[in-house]
């Protein structure tokens, strides 16, 4: 399911039925009642802030140098964010993480697989489907860590980076995670925005980061009176 178009009043409003208004003023008594459910029932780590005054849903990263160089204290300050990720990870690493993590985050999002095909320019679809394979495990995994989940895929990298696996990668994922949110970047990542050849700039990471913070804010309850 890729997060591409997102439309608030399909969360809050029903504009073409005469239960619309009823529909809207039980939807912002909800999202009250909701907030304060929430404000009593999240776990110690998550009552408190970074700043030990406000309430944060937790955002955590896992995957590889892209997510372990994400400026996500600028880019999601409503968050306290944690990162389960570092540079040159594969995906068994990134699985290996996930298994061994025993926190438990409000959302968290997962990338990887480029760094499986390092120095490897002619990938088989068996390797990118067995890379595809362990994401999709992964995933499997933080459903026991978080609330939420979203897979980041891939964009199209340059050399040194390996082209074609990225491509490939990018390809078997939209095939087999279509059954949690995925940002497709394909499309919003342009070649200025790369350091070196895949890695990405302040700018890229703002438009990623714009992405999946209005899908987070849209989907945590916590954020809802946002938009009423």
């Amino acid at each position: 399911m890729n997060i591409d178009r997102i439309n608030t009043k399909d969360l809050f409003s029903n504009q073409h039925s005469d239960s619309g208004l009823y529909l809207q003023t039980a939807g912002k008594t909800l999202a009250i009642l909701l907030v304060v459910f929430l404000s009593y029932c999240t776990s110690p780590g998550e009552k408190d802030s970074k700043s030990n005054k406000l309430y944060k849903p937790t955002f955590a990263l896992f995957g590889d140098s892209i997510s372990a160089f994400w400026p996500v204290e600028d880019q999601f300050s409503d968050f306290q964010t944690y990162k389960v990720a570092f540079p040159v990870r594969s995906t068994i690493e990134i699985q290996s993480a996930a298994i061994n993590n025993t926190s438990h985050y409000r959302a968290c999002m997962l990338n990887g697989g480029v760094n499986d095909f390092l120095n490897n320019y002619e990938p088989t679809w068996e390797e990118v489907q067995a890379t595809v394979g362990r994401q999709v495990q992964t995933i499997g995994i933080l459903r026991n860590h978080c609330d939420y989940i979203i897979a980041l895929n891939t964009w199209n990298v340059r050399l040194p980076w390996p082209v074609e696996a990225a491509s490939m990668i990018n390809v078997e994922m939209k095939s087999k995670v279509n059954f949690i949110p995925r940002v497709d970047p394909e499309d919003l990542i342009q070649p200025e925005m790369l350091l070196d050849g895949g890695h990405l700039t302040p700018e890229g990471y703002g438009i990623l980061s714009e992405r999946v913070r209005d899908y987070l804010k849209l989907t945590l309850p916590e954020f809802w009176l946002e938009y009423m």
